[in-house]
């Protein structure tokens, strides 16, 4: 499988229409330069900066008391980079995406890091080290287990069961291809929001026949929320097209694994 996430680019959908971007437009090398990040600057992602994380981080105080506790980025991963930035000379900061049932129009909250064997070993005995797993961590190991495998059989078991093939199908008889998501932009009801699904699914009458299906998929690890954010994009989306959401249960490593996938509804 590709990993497109180091090659994005923007895709606009428009009436459900996917509309093709010029060369012109792509995302140069020059994009992806580090840069200082300044709340305020750009807007779509919005996180509240929590009691903890001020207590821990000078320069955070500093941003709340010029900006207030709710700081807007361009996206999450904006987000996150800022509090890496920030993490790098004070206390340590994450970005954690606040629950579908905040009542405030939130995406996440910027709190105090309070995983500090993730970095350091935990502990440690001769040749051995011990790390804990944080929740970035956790959140990939769900994910590498449905894209990172040789084939993604939990995968291929939905399409036959959506599609209504049987056990016997062989498997030239239909290609379940998977891949990494790339950037949308799509238009809901609170405005124009990005969303790069974790993994995008097509499904083909054999190698080289017609597209039966496409699934645009989220997949989540244990009980972690789903963002604000990307509900909403995915809802949107979904007025057009296939979207899943998938939940990885991993507490019976390493024997076995779980998942759950439900297929996200328009609006109404």
């Amino acid at each position: 499988m590709k990993d497109n996430r180091t090659d994005t680019f923007q895709l606009q959908f428009d009436d459900g229409r996917l509309v093709e971007q010029s060369d012109s437009s792509k995302t140069s090398d020059a994009d992806h330069t580090a840069e200082l990040i300044e709340p305020g600057k750009r807007t779509g992602f919005v996180a509240e900066a929590k009691a903890g994380a001020l207590d821990v981080n000078g320069q955070l105080r500093e941003a709340v008391e010029a900006h207030g506790h709710i700081l807007d980025f361009g996206s999450r991963q904006q987000a996150e980079n800022y509090a890496s930035q920030l993490s790098t000379s004070d206390g340590s900061l994450k970005i954690q995406a606040a629950p579908e049932n905040e009542p405030k129009e939130i995406d996440a909250y910027l709190l105090a890091d309070h995983n500090p064997s993730i970095k350091e070993p935990a502990e440690g005995e001769d040749d051995t080290w011990t790390f804990d797993v944080g929740a970035n961590l956790y959140g990939a190991l769900g994910e590498a287990i449905l894209l990172e495998s040789p084939k993604p059989h939990a995968l291929v078991y939905f399409v036959r069961q959506d599609l209504d093939f049987d056990e016997d199908t062989l498997e030239w008889e239909l290609n379940v291809d998977v891949n990494r998501g790339q950037m949308l932009t799509v238009e809901s009801s609170s405005g124009k929001g990005n969303w790069i699904p974790d993994c995008i699914i097509e499904a083909k009458d054999g190698w080289d026949g017609e597209l039966l299906e496409r699934y645009y998929c989220e997949i989540k690890t244990g009980g972690a929320s789903f963002e604000r954010s990307q509900v909403e994009s995915m809802e949107a989306l979904a007025r057009n097209e296939r979207v899943l959401k998938i939940r990885v249960i991993i507490e019976n490593l390493p024997n076995q694994y779980s998942i759950r996938i439900r297929e996200v509804r328009p609006p109404e």
